[in-house]
């Protein structure tokens, strides 16, 4: 694949083959283990495309690429208001503070944005920093280095017969620190478990991390367990309800 190499040296091609060598290392398909619409999502580059590099065709560097106006059409498509509509150029005139004609302007492309209007945007709709200003092979590559978190985190669960189940949610999202205090948690609850004994019953196995859970500080274990929850698609009884759309 013609994939030029991003500022950070890394290659599409290269992440895509080594990815795809770790989940191969667990016996499964990436198209059966990756969410290629969760990636449409969080970087705007469709999920075909993405799909078409992991089977092994030549894409274009160019089909990686959106432009600013592409991006937040597609935010605009996407992240919907709560009565299903689009947001309007007046409504998202008004949240970012500037007139009307200047965001009809950007929307066609006949303006470009700044940093506030960037930001703005971002915020509103609920994306990470650089969703607007990230070069597609870098937002790919990034969103590419959470999948391989939590792949690799599945391969070391396979080192101790621990089954492959179907996450609702991403581990690696939300507080990064937090995600790693969860992984360095599990994983050393996990670390004690000799080879020789590694098929434990299931019992066993939700006591040790149990225990592991419990020797964290009582404010972080709240946190971590608040994310356990989320991966397991349960809702704590006491937590709001989140919101359905961005906020106006």
């Amino acid at each position: 694949m013609d994939m030029p190499d991003t500022p950070g040296g890394q290659d599409v091609a290269a992440v895509v083959a080594a990815l795809t060598k770790q989940i191969e290392a667990l016996g499964r398909a990436p198209e059966a283990l990756i969410n290629f619409a969760h990636i449409e999502a969080t970087t705007a580059i469709p999920a075909d495309v993405v799909a078409r590099l992991f089977a092994g065709e030549a894409v274009p560097s160019e089909d990686l690429e959106l432009s600013f106006q592409e991006r937040l059409q597609f935010l605009r498509r996407t992240r919907l208001r709560e009565d299903g509509k689009s947001y309007s150029g007046e409504q998202l005139a008004r949240h970012l503070g500037i007139s009307k004609p200047t965001m009809t302007a950007v929307l066609r492309g006949d303006r470009n944005p700044n940093l506030d209007v960037n930001t703005g945007l971002e915020r509103f709709f609920n994306v990470a920093p650089g969703f607007f200003t990230m070069r597609g092979e870098e937002a790919l590559i990034k969103a590419l280095e959470r999948v391989s978190d939590q792949v690799l985190f599945l391969c070391r669960f396979k080192g101790v017969s621990v089954q492959h189940v179907a996450l609702r949610g991403s581990i690696a999202e939300g507080d990064d620190e937090l995600s790693q205090q969860l992984r360095e948690a599990l994983l050393e609850g996990l670390a004690s478990q000799a080879p020789a004994t590694a098929l434990q019953p299931e019992d066993r196995e939700l006591t040790e991390l149990t225990t592991a859970m419990r020797a964290l500080p009582a404010g972080r274990r709240r946190g971590v367990m608040d994310v356990v929850r989320g991966v397991l698609g349960l809702a704590h009884p006491d937590a709001p309800e989140a919101p359905s759309s961005p906020a106006k």
